[in-house]
C-alpha cells in the first residue's frame, strides 16, 4: 500500500490535494515494448526497442530485444499483478470523462470515465517520481498532442491503466507504460512511444513508422533549486522528401546529449562550457545537415538565458523524380497581450498570426507552444479546406495565466509536396514591473524556390519589423548559410528618421544571394533591444534542388566501396556489421519494390526475408544468375569487377 502525501500541482489541477504514487513491479513483464495476443503493424515498419510477445502476428516490424510466440504466460501474471498494484493505490479524482491538459507533478490521478489529450495538447509531467493515471474508461490522445518529460521526471515511472480501449492519434508523442484491464491498443501513424503496451491476450496495432521504446528517458532540467544558470535548447527538425521518400518528423527520434527531446519543444540545461550535441537516429535513406545555431556537427555552447535553435534537415536520397517538388514557406507572427503585467500574476492572451509566404498550399498543419495550449484557430480558412492557401492568413489564440515573467515560444509546421516548412517564434511578457519588452519579426523569401541538376543562384530576402510597441536599438540580421549579411545595421535606408532604431512603423530590409549545390535549409536571426532585453525571431526556408541521374549500377558510392570489402557469405538469419553494409547499398541502388519496402524499414544487423528478396531483385535487374538473394562468391565477384 502506498502513503498518502500532500502535494500542490500547478496547472490543470491547481491547488488540489495529490495522492502521492509508488511504481507497481512489472516482473517478466518489463522487458517488453509490445506484449499482446494479436500484433499487427499496418503500412510501413515499426520498430519496437524491447521484447514483443504475440500469439499472431503480421505486417513489417523491428526488434531490439526478443520475439517470444507465445508470450510466457509469467509475463501475463506479472502484468497483472502490476495493475491489482495500481488498483491498490488512492488516487486523486479529476472528475467524469476528463480531459488532461497543462502540467503534473508527481502522483495517481483518476478519471471514473474516460481520460483524454485532445488534438494538440501538451501535457507536461514535471518531477522525479511516480506518475499514474487510472481511467474507468478508454485513455484517447487527439492528433499532434504530446506529453513530455520535465526536470527528472522519467518515463519508466509513468503508468495508464485504462478499463477501455486506448488509442494514440497519429503524429503524436506519448510516454509511459500502458497496462489495460482487459483491453485492446491502437497506435496511430507516425506516434513516437517512450513507453510500453502491455495487453496479454488482447490486440495492439501500430499504423507505420511508430517507435515504441522501452527504454527510460528522463526530463530535462527545468530549473533547479540552486544557483545554476540555465539555457533554452530548441531543436528543429524539417524533411524534405523530394525524391520519392515517405518519412515524418516523428520518425526521426531526437536526443540532446542523450536526453530524449520533440522537435520544437524547449528544453532547458544547465549554462555549460562544454558542448552541447544535438544527435537523432538517424536512416541512412536520409542526408542530414544542422542550421540555426548549431555547427555543421550539431554542437552549440550554451550560455546563462541562452535562447538557441538547432535546425535538423534530412532530405531522402534517391533516383531523381521528373519534376522537381517545390517547398512550402509559412511565416507566423506572436504578439501577447498584455505585454507587461506590473500589478502581478495574471491573465495572458496570444494571437498567432500564420500566413502562407510561399506558392504552394501548405497542409497538416501544427503549433507547439511550449508553455500555453491549446492554441485555437479562430478564422482564416475562408474555403473549409484544412488548407493554408497562398491567400489565406489564419488566425488562432491561446490563453494562459503568468506568474513570473515569462517567454513563450511557438513552433510551427506545415508540409507540401511531401516537404515540410518551419517558423518559430517568440515572446516575452514581464510580471511585476512595468518595463514593456521587446518584440521583433522577420520573414524571409527564397528566388527560385526549386533548381534543376547542379542548383545554381538563390536569392533572398529579408524584411525585419518591429510588432511591438518598444523601439529597437542594436538591430541584427544575419544567415547561417548566407553570408553577405550586414550584421549589425547601420544607416538602413527603411529608419525612416535616421537614428538606428527599429520602429513600430518601420520595415527594414535586405538582400542575400548564395550559390548552392545541393538541397538547402538555412536559417535567418534577426534580434533588437530595448529596456534591457533582447528580443529575437527566426525564418527558415527550404530550396529544393534535383537528384544527379543515378548511374546504371551505382557501384562507384559510398555503398558501393563498402560492400566491396565484404568478404564473407550472407544469408537469411545472418548477423551483424556486414549486414547493415549490404542493406545500405541494396537501398542505394533503389532496383525496385523490395528495395522499397526495405528502405522503409532501414538498415538494421540482421538478414531476413526483406533482405534476401531485395538482393533477389538486384540480382535479377543486374543479371546474376540464379538471382536467388543470397550473397555468395557470384555476388561478390561481380561487384568487385563493376
Amino acid at each position: 500500500m502506498t502513503a498518502v502525501a500532500v502535494l500542490f500541482v500547478f496547472g490543470f489541477v491547481g491547488n488540489t490535494t495529490v495522492f502521492a504514487a509508488t511504481n507497481p513491479a512489472l516482473g517478466t513483464a518489463g522487458t517488453y515494448g509490445v506484449l499482446s495476443s494479436t500484433f499487427t503493424s499496418n503500412g510501413a515498419s515499426t520498430a519496437i526497442t524491447g521484447d514483443l510477445g504475440y500469439t499472431t502476428v503480421s505486417g513489417v516490424y523491428t526488434v531490439t530485444g526478443s520475439s517470444n510466440h507465445p508470450a510466457p504466460s509469467q509475463a501475463d501474471t506479472d502484468a497483472g499483478l502490476a495493475r491489482a498494484d495500481i488498483d491498490s493505490q488512492a488516487c486523486t479524482s479529476l472528475g467524469t470523462n476528463v480531459v488532461l491538459s497543462g502540467t503534473y507533478t508527481p502522483g495517481c490521478y483518476s478519471s471514473s470515465g474516460t481520460m483524454n489529450i485532445v488534438l494538440g495538447t501538451t501535457v507536461t509531467l514535471n518531477g522525479a517520481g511516480t506518475y499514474i493515471f487510472k481511467a474507468g474508461g478508454a485513455i484517447t490522445t487527439g492528433a499532434n498532442s504530446i506529453v513530455k518529460l520535465e526536470n527528472g521526471a522519467s518515463s519508466c515511472d509513468v503508468f495508464w491503466k485504462p478499463n477501455g480501449d486506448t488509442t494514440l492519434g497519429a503524429n503524436s508523442a506519448f510516454i509511459g507504460t500502458v497496462l489495460p484491464v482487459a483491453q485492446d491498443i491502437y497506435v496511430g501513424d507516425t506516434v513516437n512511444w517512450i513507453g510500453r503496451a502491455l495487453t496479454f491476450g488482447h490486440v495492439v496495432t501500430t499504423d507505420g513508422n511508430d517507435i515504441i521504446n522501452s527504454t527510460c528517458t528522463t526530463g530535462a532540467t527545468v530549473s533547479t533549486g540552486g544557483n545554476v544558470a540555465q539555457g533554452i535548447i530548441n531543436v528543429v527538425k524539417t524533411v524534405v522528401n523530394d525524391n520519392g521518400g515517405i518519412k515524418k518528423i516523428l520518425d526521426f527520434p531526437l536526443f540532446i546529449n542523450g536526453t530524449t527531446v520533440f522537435s520544437g519543444m524547449l528544453n532547458s540545461f544547465p549554462a555549460s562550457s562544454d558542448l552541447y550535441t544535438i544527435t537523432e537516429r538517424s536512416n541512412p535513406n536520409y542526408t542530414r545537415t544542422f542550421s540555426g545555431d548549431c555547427d555543421s556537427n550539431g554542437k552549440l555552447h550554451l550560455d546563462p538565458n541562452d535562447n538557441k535553435v538547432c535546425v535538423i534537415t534530412n532530405d531522402d536520397i534517391g533516383a531523381p523524380v521528373a519534376v522537381v517538388p517545390v517547398p512550402p514557406l509559412i511565416d507566423v507572427i506572436k504578439i501577447p497581450s498584455p505585454l507587461a503585467l506590473p500589478a502581478g500574476p495574471g491573465p495572458v492572451t496570444y494571437t498567432y498570426t500564420l500566413r502562407n509566404t510561399g506558392t504552394v498550399p501548405v497542409t497538416d498543419i501544427t503549433m507547439i507552444g511550449d508553455t500555453c495550449s491549446p492554441i485555437k484557430l479562430i478564422s482564416g480558412d475562408t474555403n473549409k479546406d484544412s488548407k493554408l492557401d497562398v491567400s489565406e492568413t489564419w488566425k488562432y489564440t491561446c490563453s494562459t495565466t503568468l506568474t513570473k515573467t515569462h517567454t513563450n515560444t511557438v513552433t510551427t509546421t506545415g508540409w507540401a509536396n511531401g516537404i515540410s516548412a518551419v517558423d518559430v517564434t517568440s515572446a516575452t511578457v514581464v510580471v511585476g514591473v512595468s518595463t514593456v519588452p521587446p518584440l521583433i519579426h522577420v520573414t524571409k523569401v527564397s528566388s527560385p524556390r526549386a533548381l534543376s541538376v547542379g542548383g545554381g543562384d538563390v536569392e533572398y530576402t529579408y524584411t525585419v519589423t518591429n510588432p511591438g510597441t518598444a523601439p529597437l536599438s542594436n538591430v541584427t540580421i544575419l544567415d547561417d548559410k548566407c553570408d553577405s549579411l550586414p550584421g549589425r545595421v547601420v544607416g538602413h535606408p527603411g529608419d525612416l528618421n535616421k537614428n538606428n532604431i527599429l520602429e513600430s512603423n518601420e520595415s527594414w530590409g535586405f538582400v542575400c544571394k548564395s550559390r548552392i549545390t545541393k538541397t538547402t535549409t538555412n536559417t535567418a536571426t534577426a534580434s533588437g533591444s530595448a529596456n534591457g532585453m533582447t528580443a529575437k525571431d527566426y525564418a527558415i526556408a527550404t530550396v529544393v534542388v534535383a537528384a544527379p541521374k543515378l548511374p546504371n549500377t551505382g557501384l562507384a558510392n559510398d555503398f558501393g566501396q563498402q560492400v566491396r570489402t565484404i568478404a564473407n557469405s550472407l544469408g537469411k538469419g545472418s548477423r551483424g556489421s556486414n549486414v547493415t553494409v549490404l542493406q545500405e547499398f541494396l537501398i542505394s541502388q533503389n532496383k525496385g519494390p523490395a528495395a522499397k519496402a526495405l528502405a522503409d524499414v532501414g538498415s538494421t544487423t540482421y538478414f531476413g526475408e526483406m533482405t534476401r528478396a531485395a538482393l533477389a531483385e538486384f540480382q535479377t535487374s543486374v543479371g546474376i544468375s540464379p538471382a536467388l538473394g543470397n550473397f555468395g562468391s557470384i555476388t561478390r565477384g561481380y561487384l568487385k569487377n563493376n
